[in-house]
């Protein structure tokens, strides 16, 4: 299969600073991709290149097989972009901006407005003017426009930015529905790590320049079942550590009246009746389990240039 997006080797420098620093990653149709990291890690940078809004030091783009550089044309036609906030007319109705729009392209485009409308959930409001329109209405409107071409690649800054809970939910159905039913690989630039571990195939961790760290959801919840601890409440935490160290050579940490211990719950039975059996008293049992947020930072506190959360 054809990655819709091929990034091989891509640096950017400005003057002697390397703000994207050798990155390579590809991704393929129905795949949404998470590109996380802080401030000034290179995450702008790397979309501002892909969509050749700045030219890359070294190294190559290619977008459906066509290169960025080569064939600018013929990659770019397949690309559909809402970075930070969508341009809209606020005077006019969402259904204006997009038949405005849609002029751009072809009289395809036009004819699939009534599509995208209801792709994007905007039935009811789409002859509103804008300037009524919520925050979550004006991003909903902004895919839409970025739809218009129907490109193979769609890529999102922020579209959850500034949305109360219902709204993010309402976006995370609509991008999942758009990688599934229009088959559209999509890459979202967003600081909200919770969300995409709810929302993303792929995660993409860019700190400095670097993709530190390129996987699947399926290989980071793996790895996150792997640092699954369980908390043991009980009336003799200290005993119950020992016998736990002594019998299954398992590092313990007693916190409080409580054992926290590194285990997989398909041992965990085994575990209990081991110490039900020396005479403990186990009052709860509770799953410490990190997530996406968690791992996310254990990799930025980090001073090991090579360390890996992964």
């Amino acid at each position: 299969m054809i990655p819709v997006l091929s990034v091989e080797n891509l640096t950017k420098m400005y003057g002697p600073k390397k703000v994207v620093n050798n990155v390579t990653f590809s991704l393929f149709p129905g795949q949404i991709f998470g590109f996380v990291g802080p401030n000034g890690a290179g995450k702008s940078t790397t979309i501002r290149m892909i969509t050749g809004l700045t030219l890359p030091t070294k190294g190559s783009i290619r977008i459906c097989g066509y290169s960025i550089s080569k064939s600018f044309k013929k990659a770019i036609e397949n690309v559909g972009a809402v970075v930070e906030m969508p341009q809209l007319y606020p005077y006019l109705s969402g259904l204006k901006n997009l038949k405005l729009y849609a002029k751009f392209y072809n009289k395809a485009a036009t004819k699939r407005i009534p599509q995208i409308v209801k792709l994007v959930g905007m039935e009811n409001r789409i002859k509103d003017r804008v300037s009524t329109y919520s925050l979550g209405m004006k991003q909903r409107l902004g895919i839409a426009q970025a739809l218009l071409n129907k490109p193979k690649l769609l890529i999102l800054d922020e579209p959850t930015n500034g949305l109360d809970p219902n709204g993010i939910v309402e976006m995370r159905n609509i991008l999942k529905v758009l990688a599934e039913k229009e088959n559209i690989a999509i890459i979202i630039s967003s600081h909200n790590l919770a969300e995409l571990e709810h929302t993303c195939d792929v995660i993409g961790l860019i700190n400095d320049g670097r993709l530190i760290e390129y996987k699947t959801m399926q290989e980071i919840n793996k790895i996150i079942e792997n640092k699954q601890r369980i908390q043991f409440i009980c009336n003799y935490p200290n005993y119950a550590a020992l016998q736990i160290k002594k019998k299954y050579n398992l590092p313990c940490k007693v916190v409080g009246n409580s054992v926290i211990v590194p285990l997989k719950e398909n041992n965990l039975a085994v575990v209990v009746s081991y110490l039900t059996y020396k005479k403990i008293k186990i009052y709860s049992i509770k799953k410490i389990q990190k997530s996406l947020e968690e791992l996310y930072f254990e990799l930025l506190n980090s001073s090991r240039p090579s360390s890996s959360i992964l």
